[in-house]
């Protein structure tokens, strides 16, 4: 047995799950977040010498993941896979490594851009990236590689009613995935309809070919 203790927290804008950045590498979201250090453990002088790098690994301990199984539906597909196949926050240990940019270091905290971390995800270590030991452009994961890319049109100006964010949610979303998937919040509804749930707002939308003919949108109460 062994004891592992968070040395600071992740504050960023994302409070539910699928506000997040779907991988934030290849996601449009992309947003600036804070890592705040916990005082009196002598973190000032352990960030000396992280201002020279351009990015960092946060190892971060997924404290709302709650219960795990061995397989997982993944944001990306309709099939599940093994967990340990997959980046799902639910796993046996609820670990988790992200690569994100440092913008900078001031005291005990960092500035960084484009992590997909809920607000206050407990941080466990901060490690340098390091392109030449860390970087494999060729290395395979079989079953993301045979997904499709496809990439669908989203009329903008069909949901210049919704709030901004909500709009923006919308769009990112569907123009990569627009077909049921639980993660995102996405149901069939009837007579080929589909349907998105983005906080309380709700927005029908039909697909035809590559191109999402957005129908109108309600508020539930």
């Amino acid at each position: 047995m062994f004891t592992i203790e968070p040395i600071g927290i992740v504050r960023t804008p994302y409070t539910r799950f699928y506000d997040t950045p779907r991988q934030p590498a290849v996601d449009q979201l992309v947003d600036d977040s804070v890592v705040e250090l916990l005082p009196g453990r002598n973190y000032e002088q352990a960030v000396q010498d992280l201002d020279g790098c351009d990015r960092i690994w946060l190892v971060v301990y997924f404290h709302r993941s709650g219960t795990w199984k061995p397989k997982v539906l993944p944001p990306r597909g309709r099939t599940k896979r093994g967990v340990f196949a997959t980046r799902s926050p639910h796993r046996p240990n609820p670990l988790g490594l992200t690569c994100c940019e440092l913008l900078e270091v001031r005291g005990r905290t960092l500035r960084v851009r484009g992590t997909d971390l809920i607000d206050q995800t407990p941080v466990l270590d901060i490690k340098p990236y390091l392109a030449y030991a860390d970087a494999f452009p060729e290395a395979r994961v079989s079953w993301i590689d045979d997904l499709s890319t496809e990439t669908f049109d989203v009329p903008v100006d069909a949901l210049a009613e919704l709030p901004t964010d909500v709009c923006e949610h919308v769009v990112r979303i569907l123009r990569t995935d627009p077909y049921p998937h639980p993660y995102r919040r996405i149901e069939q509804r009837s007579n080929g309809v589909y349907q998105i749930s983005v906080r309380e707002y709700r927005i029908d939308y039909l697909i035809d070919n590559s191109c999402i003919r957005i129908l109108g949108s309600h508020v539930v109460l």
